[in-house]
């Protein structure tokens, strides 16, 4: 409906009464998308699939924001979703939902946490890349994003089958680049500009066997 189009009742203020607009907000309500990456085309085009329907992301909320991170450290990572209630202080619609994510459990990972010291001390800016297999992925930390949300500064590279990293290489804002080799997945990498890495396990996650370790920077 436009509002030009009943200009003289929209100056009454009908539109926003609550006898107009009910108990649901007069904007939003649009269908939550959750895409998955099917990976490039024969012409290059990255393709995405719609699987909010078949995870339950679609639900009866006014969605307004959402927080990523991996909640459960478990490996991979799961997605809270807020929900603006409007101005009828209804419960229910204050309630955010909790998707959580369990292919961890099944499949490989590795998680990155970044401590800059010549560079901000968050390394934002700092771009992550991973070899394995011929296959490289990059990531790059941000400051964040997402609207009324904060996401987790915590990288992660999703590995499928593989056992372990090939190269894990970190360039850094002020120019240092770290280079790492032969890395166990299914582990945390915390690295720290210039001085080396720690591979650690996560608390929620399947243990890969091997013991943790510290490796000083070449």
């Amino acid at each position: 409906m436009s509002a030009v189009a009943h200009i003289d009742e929209y100056k009454t203020g009908h539109f926003n009464s609550d006898e107009f607009r009910g108990d649901m907000s007069w904007n939003g309500w649009e269908a939550n998308n959750l895409l998955r990456n099917e990976g490039a085309g024969a012409d290059g085009i990255p393709r995405f699939s719609d699987t909010a329907l078949a995870h339950g992301a679609i639900r009866a909320g006014d969605a307004r924001g959402i927080a990523v991170a991996d909640f459960d450290n478990d490996g991979d990572l799961d997605v809270v979703v807020n929900h603006n209630p409007g101005d009828n202080d209804l419960v229910e619609r204050r309630k955010a939902a909790f998707l959580r994510n369990r292919i961890g459990e099944r499949r490989s990972w590795l998680a990155v946490e970044l401590r800059g010291t010549r560079s901000n001390r968050d390394a934002v800016g700092a771009r992550v890349t991973l070899e394995t297999a011929g296959e490289r992925q990059l990531r790059q930390r941000t400051a964040g994003s997402s609207y009324a949300s904060q996401q987790s500064q915590r990288i992660y590279f999703g590995l499928g089958e593989h056992s372990r990293v090939e190269r894990l290489t970190v360039h850094w804002p002020s120019g240092q680049v770290d280079e790492f080799t032969d890395l166990e997945a299914r582990r945390l990498a915390r690295i720290t500009e210039g001085e080396g890495i720690e591979i650690l396990s996560l608390e929620g996650a399947a243990d890969s066997g091997e013991q943790d370790a510290t490796v000083e920077a070449p």
